[in-house]
């Protein structure tokens, strides 16, 4: 429930609205926002649906560089909700889209919507509740639907986009590892830093430092640094020699690995979720599955071309690429999937024909 600001990096969701409101703005749709009254995204008209006193009592104290709890139940999502159906349901048409980011976060709003059509914009959590699902990753879909439902054809994998202008391209790499994001056991951090001992190379772990773990705080070899600005983190991310990603659960998606490869930056991961769809072995880093192979990783990821990083993420990452294919769902999902349309391009729509409620 931060602001929708593209400074708050932090928070995956945040970045998701930022970034699909202005390509879908700049495309030409209507798009509308609801959100803090702090928000700064380019949008077709902003709605503040909560207040900063309710804000403040549910998170006050808290910057954006601090990771919130997840909790959807408290007064600031259920005003959210609330207020964001009433102005929806006034301006809504059977034609428009509502999509809920958050997930479940957003389902008591959505329960409430009458027309439209209510999508899931991009599952990268483990719930789901919508007909029509976007997932980060083929990993991501199979996981939701592989033990509970039957997919459909409006189940589609959408990975996210992104600016190469936000990140530096280097093929200077300095001698340290660099790990970015929330810092907790289940992400591997302490894999993390055995890796940085045994090879004797400095690490910095980038990410918020209000989390509990079992990291040393004394290794020689480990440096923290609390959250930082995206210029910040466009600089750390291109001089790292790599990216260390030992997740111990299966990433939805793994966004700061796509960030890396926009840096040039290779990355070594486990072999699971989406690190094993988009990161591709010995091209872009290296996937392991033992400590060994952590180990062996380290040595060859110097070999590896920052260019062909660099090249795969504009070419699959790009927020162009992104906007096309939700475009293409978007019309999909308006026609039907069963219709067979002789002069249906599987390419971007030039017109603008669908308004979108976000």
């Amino acid at each position: 429930m931060y602001p929708t600001q593209k400074e708050i990096t932090l928070c995956a969701f945040v970045q998701k609205v930022y970034k699909f409101c202005k390509e879908m703005t700049q495309r030409g749709h209507t798009v509308y926002h609801y959100g803090h009254p702090e928000s700064n995204v380019p949008c077709t008209k902003h709605f503040d649906v909560i207040d900063a006193k309710t804000y403040n009592e549910d998170y006050g104290g808290n910057t954006w560089k601090e990771m919130y709890g997840q909790n959807t139940q408290n007064e600031t999502h259920k005003k959210f909700n609330i207020n964001s159906a009433k102005i929806i349901n006034k301006n809504i048409n059977d034609t428009d889209f509502v999509l809920a980011f958050w997930g479940f976060g957003h389902k008591d709003c959505c329960d409430q919507i009458k027309k439209g059509f209510i999508v899931e914009a991009s599952i990268g959590y483990d719930s789901d509740f919508a007909a029509n699902r976007v997932f980060e990753s083929y990993a991501q879909l199979h996981r939701i639907i592989g033990t509970k439902k039957t997919p459909t054809f409006a189940d589609v994998v959408i990975p996210p986009g992104f600016e190469k202008d936000d990140f530096i391209f280097s093929d200077k790499k300095e001698d340290y590892f660099l790990y970015l994001g929330r810092m907790v056991d289940c992400k591997g951090v302490q894999i993390a830093q055995q890796i940085a001992q045994s090879t004797k190379t400095k690490i910095k772990f980038v990410g918020p430092q209000n989390q509990k773990n079992k990291l040393n705080k004394q290794c020689p070899y480990s440096e923290f640094i609390h959250t930082v600005s995206y210029e910040e983190r466009a600089k750390l991310l291109s001089k790292a020699k790599a990216l260390l990603m030992p997740s111990l659960y299966a990433e939805p998606c793994g966004w700061t690995m796509i960030e890396a490869f926009f840096s040039g930056t290779p990355v070594i991961s486990t072999d699971w979720g989406g690190m094993s769809e988009y990161n591709i072995q010995n091209t872009t880093g290296v996937r392991c599955r033992s400590a060994s192979e952590f180990y062996f990783a380290t040595q060859i990821c110097e070999n590896l071309n920052p260019s062909l990083c660099r090249s795969y993420a504009e070419q699959y990452f790009s927020l162009e690429s992104m906007g096309d294919k939700y475009e293409n769902y978007f019309n999909l999902l308006l026609h039907g999937f069963e219709k067979i349309h002789t002069n249906f391009k599987y390419t971007a729509f030039s017109n603008p024909i669908f308004k979108k409620v976000v």
